[in-house]
């Protein structure tokens, strides 16, 4: 059984590499234009339906130093789960724009498949900056959604230093796991 699991762990984490490396080809400056500006779009729709479902987001994000939107998929199988998406990330304090890449993994017990963006207000400038340079995240719990029933928008505490919503979008999943996820700078910044 020992020798399974090791077995299992290693495929997964070759898994993660492949698509972590994946992520990092390169596009022709046309290309990596179209999709700053698919980005730019998707966080801006995001902001506007998170504001309309949850008027009271508006506070966190005029107390924002700046934010960052993803939109994330994210599959588990009984044992492994990954992830990916891209974001924007909006500094408050410039206006500038930079850009991510997320790679999300993850072990434990659980099954599903699921669409969903992630919105973070910064209320600190040091997690913000450490957010635009690329950053890891751990977390560990249980999560359960079905179709859009995740879109109420759980905030997190303010004590942290920022505070996150979550959109579900569709799919469902039930899980119990370890989580990690990893941003890193993604598109050449772009001379506006």
């Amino acid at each position: 059984m020992k020798r399974y699991l090791t077995g299992c762990i290693r495929l997964g984490v070759f898994a993660l590499v492949l698509f972590v490396l994946h992520g990092c080809a390169s596009m022709s400056p046309e290309e990596q234009e179209a999709k700053r500006s698919e980005l730019d779009k998707m966080g801006d729709e995001t902001i506007a339906a998170l504001l309309e479902k949850h008027p009271e987001a508006q506070e966190a994000l005029e107390l924002a130093v700046g934010y960052v939107v993803v939109d994330m998929t994210a599959t588990k199988i009984p044992v492994f789960g990954a992830g990916g998406g891209s974001g924007v990330i909006v500094d408050g304090r410039s206006g500038r724009k930079s850009y991510v890449k997320v790679s999300r993994f993850e072990v434990g017990g659980g099954l599903g498949a699921q669409k969903f963006k992630v919105i973070v207000f910064f209320e600190d400038e040091k997690l913000l900056d450490r957010a635009i340079k690329g950053a890891w995240h751990f977390e560990a719990g249980a999560e359960a959604a079905a179709g859009d029933a995740g879109a109420e928008g759980k905030v997190t505490p303010t004590d942290k230093g920022y505070r996150a919503f979550k959109i579900a979008e569709g799919g469902a999943v039930a899980t119990v796991t370890i989580r990690v996820a990893r941003a890193t700078p993604y598109l050449k910044q772009a001379e506006r």
